[in-house]
């Protein structure tokens, strides 16, 4: 018998390797019945007061959109640690975007530690608080703070790879009402917030208004980018009459 060269003995050694990892790999592969399989189930239940549970799930379209429409869909992905300290992860995606929010439910309210997007993302020092305790929610409510976000984009040029803007801001609940969409009743607070970016000088750039309406139990109603609920995985509102 001829003798292999080291090509083909490389070639054969390849040939043996690519033979065991498909054996192996098809002894991990999950069969039917397979009580070790990962199923994934619905969220059943009514969300807290502040919707933290994992697994709940909406879904947004802008006004005049059809239903059909592509849409805009945010989820509860669960817990997770941040610097040591537990933090729930929401995910928004939908648009082009795809953005992680880190926010914590605290006996005072939510707070907003972190966002994340494609290439990098903002940390918020001290935390955003978004919502106040839920005993403190009503017309006429008001709520304020300031904090440092700083931006890390470690595949932007130089000097955009990490950089700070000073925020502030302040939330008002100017009404309650019952608002109708796509044939579903729900009773919401109208809360304005206001908020003022500023460079590393000091010097204004951006200010925003966006309006808000949260339900509780539910969630926004109408997201702060003037988006509006068309669906969700639990019973949201009631049915219009």
């Amino acid at each position: 018998m001829r003798a292999m060269t080291a090509p083909h003995r490389r070639a054969a050694r390849l040939g043996a390797f690519a033979a065991t990892l498909a054996l192996l790999l098809a002894a991990c592969a999950p069969t039917a019945g397979d009580p070790g399989r990962v199923e994934v189930a619905q969220f059943s239940g009514e969300p807290s007061y502040y919707p933290q549970e994992t697994g709940v799930r909406w879904a947004y379209l802008r006004d005049g959109a059809r239903l059909d429409d592509p849409r805009y869909v945010e989820s509860i992905e669960g817990p997770t640690v941040l610097d040591g300290d537990l933090w729930v992860e929401f995910r928004l995606v939908g648009g082009g975007q795809d953005v992680g929010h880190y926010r914590q439910f605290r006996s005072d309210g939510v707070y907003l530690k972190m966002q994340t997007r494609p290439g990098g993302r903002f940390t918020f020092d001290p935390p955003i608080r978004e919502m106040p305790a839920a005993a403190d929610l009503r017309v006429g409510a008001q709520w304020s703070g300031a904090t440092v976000a700083t931006g890390e984009f470690p595949a932007a040029p130089a000097d955009r790879r990490r950089f700070t803007q000073a925020i502030d801001y302040v939330y008002t609940v100017v009404d309650r009402r019952e608002v109708a969409i796509s044939g579903r009743t729900f009773d919401v607070f109208v809360i304005d917030r206001i908020t003022r970016t500023f460079d590393e000088a000091a010097t204004l750039i951006e200010e925003l208004t966006q309006t808000i309406w949260f339900a509780p139990h539910v969630g926004k109603v109408r997201h702060e980018n003037a988006w509006f609920l068309v669906e969700a995985n639990f019973e949201a509102g009631a049915a219009t009459p």
